[in-house]
């Protein structure tokens, strides 16, 4: 590129960092095409809006000038991936409603709701994915799904959501393993007892013939051991309600003083893979050790948080689980667990 088109680059993203709309839509009015990556950080200029509070009207303008609402960044993550890793509610929210599709697939296969479940923060965004049909069952090059994911890092809301929009207890990866046996594995017990709650299979066996109870107690885990063992079909509550979904209109609104109408543009090469499976190829079930992980994981110490929207919720409350749970499992396991 020149040296005069770099520096406008620079300049527009700065634009965009500032939030500053109106110079932005100059730009776009002047036939500046809004994808590209910035060669520093990898970014684009939507990836960048949809991490950034405050952001809506800025992505209608970005949209309203040509802006690819599936356009990856140089590490192939989409703005629906952006502002999801960033909890970032708003923008998840305002991508939606220009028409980005909940199940966007980045450079590795996965959705926004996979990248939820393994992130945690607000469950909040998780529960709109799947509110607007994001599809539950997108697995990694490990066979892990969102289910998996969740019980891996504790992730207890996004679990209750993932079951309440029916992702299948007894999914298992690449060893075998359910997501009971995750949590057998990483001693995550409150993920443990949703998922006995709601009836999951603890007799499932993983590819090295070993049940959950057995996973825990291999792991050291034993007051999980103990959870699973005393678990009774009996104790079980399946969801007394069905989900919800949006009528959500896909509109391309854009605030008054900007740019009028959508302009026509030659689709830039962004290698968005739309048209490939809904997940990453599995290998050999066998090729992999027992119990094996699901490779990298760079966000497991990061942990969900409650979300502070209850009033939305359209799955049954932990509250309430809690208090349904005191008469099966609490009636048990009182004095062990907490």
């Amino acid at each position: 590129m020149g040296d005069e088109i770099m520096a406008n680059l620079k300049k527009f993203m700065e634009h965009v960092q500032q939030r500053n709309i109106e110079k932005v839509a100059k730009f776009l009015e002047k036939g500046l095409d809004p994808n590209f990556h910035d060669p520093e950080t990898g970014e684009c200029p939507l990836t960048m809006a949809a991490q950034m509070e405050g952001c809506a009207d800025l992505m209608k303008v970005l949209k309203s000038g040509g802006a690819h609402l599936d356009f990856r960044t140089r590490d192939g993550i989409t703005a629906l991936h952006r502002a999801v890793r960033s909890k970032n509610h708003t923008a998840l929210i305002t991508l939606l409603d220009l028409g980005a599709s909940p199940d966007y697939k980045d450079s590795r296969g996965l959705s926004p709701l996979y990248h939820s479940s393994m992130v945690g923060g607000d469950p909040y965004c998780c529960e709109l994915l799947l509110h607007d049909h994001a599809q539950v069952g997108c697995m990694d090059e490990n066979g892990w799904q969102e289910i998996h994911q969740a019980c891996r890092h504790g992730h207890v809301q996004h679990l209750e959501h993932l079951l309440f929009y029916g992702a299948d207890m007894s999914a298992q990866n690449a060893s075998g393993n359910t997501a009971l046996h995750v949590c057998a594995l990483y001693n995550e017990d409150s993920c443990a007892r949703v998922l006995l709650f709601r009836g999951a299979n603890k007799e499932i066996k993983n590819y090295n013939s070993q049940t959950a109870f057995q996973v825990a107690i291999i792991a050291g885990n034993f007051d999980l051991a103990e959870i699973i063992k005393i678990h009774k079909v009996s104790d079980v509550v399946p969801f007394r309600e069905t989900p919800s979904y949006t009528n959500r209109r896909r509109v391309g609104a854009v605030a008054s003083g900007t740019l009028p109408s959508p302009r026509c543009l030659l689709r830039s090469a962004s290698d968005n893979n739309l048209s490939a499976p809904a997940h990453s190829p599995v290998p050999s079930l066998r090729s992999l050790p027992p119990l094996a992980g699901p490779g990298d994981a760079p966000d497991s110490s990061l942990q969900s948080t409650g979300s502070s929207r209850s009033s939305h919720s359209r799955s049954p409350s932990l509250q309430r689980l809690q208090e349904e749970d005191k008469l099966s499992l609490r009636r048990h396991a009182r004095g062990r667990l907490r």
